[in-house]
């Protein structure tokens, strides 16, 4: 088992965490390993997608090394157990469960659940949390999260929700561990027509551009 020092370290090492949901499955193992092959380091799967525990189970040992594989949308302990009895090295809440985040501690593995408010920040860490998720992100914006930073420098934030190229900078600039990026990464037309190269050439443009605003911070 990876000590979590190093789970968290490759976490938030490429700045982004891929959020894979509902990718056919004749189709999820090669954007996987695209995604990889664009150097993105952290692939989140989304437990509401068909065969997702057999998914993670699979990408796991295909990237292993490379890559780490965890779990998201999850909300009850059970899903997480399982998720991580599949291989799963983190796990994503979309909202605050103190028995998901027990359960992912209990395992060695990272929690990082899902929340807004000041208030949810400080019982996601109470509770064990790693790290924590900000969503919606977009919605809630770049000036909410430098604020809401502000008090809490030692809380490492994840947003996710609406960014892209376009805005992605302004995220780091306001001092952000990483940031969870699903339909904007990840191409449907590309995946439609099996373009895998295009989810690399994509994957790639993310994360140069969290390298440029990490050099700028």
């Amino acid at each position: 088992m990876l000590k979590k020092m190093v789970l968290l370290q490759k976490l938030v090492e490429s700045g982004i965490i891929a959020v894979i949901r509902h990718i056919p499955e004749d189709k999820v193992d090669k954007v996987a390993e695209s995604l990889v092959v664009g150097g993105i380091t952290a692939l989140e799967v989304t437990v509401d997608s068909p065969g997702a525990f057999e998914t993670i189970h699979r990408i796991s040992k295909q990237l292993k090394g490379r890559a780490l594989v965890g779990a998201g949308t999850v909300i009850d302990s059970e899903s997480a157990r399982l998720a991580i009895h599949h291989g799963a090295e983190f796990i994503f809440s979309p909202s605050l469960h103190e028995g998901v985040i027990r359960t992912a501690l209990r395992y060695g593995k990272v929690a990082v659940p899902g929340v807004m408010t000041p208030t949810e920040m400080i019982t996601a860490i109470e509770w064990g949390a790693d790290l924590v998720k900000l969503f919606p992100a977009a919605t809630l914006g770049v000036k909410y999260i430098k604020d809401i930073k502000a008090p809490f420098p030692h809380i490492p934030v994840i947003p996710t929700g609406g960014i892209h190229l376009n805005n992605i900078a302004s995220f780091f600039e306001a001092d952000v561990a990483a940031v969870g990026i699903g339909g904007n990464l990840l191409d449907r037309k590309a995946i439609d027509n099996s373009d895998f190269n295009k989810i690399t050439h994509i994957a790639e443009q993310y994360v140069t551009s969290v390298q440029v605003a990490r050099s700028k911070s």
